[in-house]
């Protein structure tokens, strides 16, 4: 069922100007930061995925890398280029094709390089997107916010939750548009669909994805009730 249409709908008769201090609240202080900072990060977080393969089995092909990455085979291609002229990757036997690949000791090195700069990235980001959180979280408390749904059931809802609960929020339920993720608890609660968001009677839907978060805003919220406020992270 289509759900989301605006950032805020009538929030209890809120004025004009309350509702743009919402929206600013959903751009919280950081993203700009965690945009830019992603953006840097992105080049050797595509490489890393084809290291961690060859590094858990050699000569192994073109194709069978980009089915097991999901990637486009042209993209795996310009990857394994790129790190063959850095010397980070070898063809396993040129007589032979499909061409199969290895990984060289500087690959492993650069691997594993890779992987520490990675995890540093993401324990650094974690305290921006913290912050962006419960900034977001807080503006809504102002609002009169009390009961929230979540709509995400991914680890940015897991996250969330934990900030949310810590501010004294009361987290009524977690819904998704994935039928597989339905049923299973997550952050002690169970996933439902969407269409259970008027019965679980929140003050506020927040929005606990950022990937699929525009597509959420761009359904239509005819199902919503016309005082909830329908708030993005």
């Amino acid at each position: 069922m289509s759900f989301f249409r605006q950032d805020v709908r009538n929030a209890n008769a809120s004025s004009v100007g309350e509702r743009g201090s919402l929206k600013r609240a959903s751009k919280a202080p950081g993203g700009a930061n965690l945009k830019r900072s992603g953006q840097r990060h992105n080049a050797g977080l595509r490489e890393l995925p084809i290291l961690d393969e060859l590094q858990n089995g050699s000569n192994i092909s073109q194709r069978a890398l980009a089915d097991r990455l999901r990637m486009a085979v042209g993209a795996v291609n310009r990857y394994l280029r790129d790190m063959i002229r850095a010397g980070y990757i070898e063809v396993a036997n040129r007589s032979v094709r499909p061409f199969a690949y290895r990984l060289t000791r500087a690959g492993d090195r650069y691997r594993r390089r890779l992987s520490h700069d990675h995890y540093h990235w993401l324990l650094g980001n974690l305290r921006v997107v913290e912050r962006r959180i419960t900034a977001a979280l807080g503006e809504l408390q102002r609002h009169g916010v009390r009961r929230v749904v979540f709509y995400g059931a991914g680890d940015v809802m897991e996250a969330t939750h934990r900030l949310a609960t810590a501010l004294g929020l009361k987290v009524v339920g977690v819904v998704d548009d994935d039928v597989a993720k339905r049923g299973l608890t997550r952050a002690g609660l169970v996933v439902q669909e969407p269409a259970t968001i008027n019965r679980l009677a929140p003050d506020a839907v927040v929005i606990t994805t950022f990937r699929h978060a525009r597509a959420i805003r761009g359904k239509m919220d005819r199902a919503l009730r016309s005082s909830m406020i329908v708030g993005e992270l």
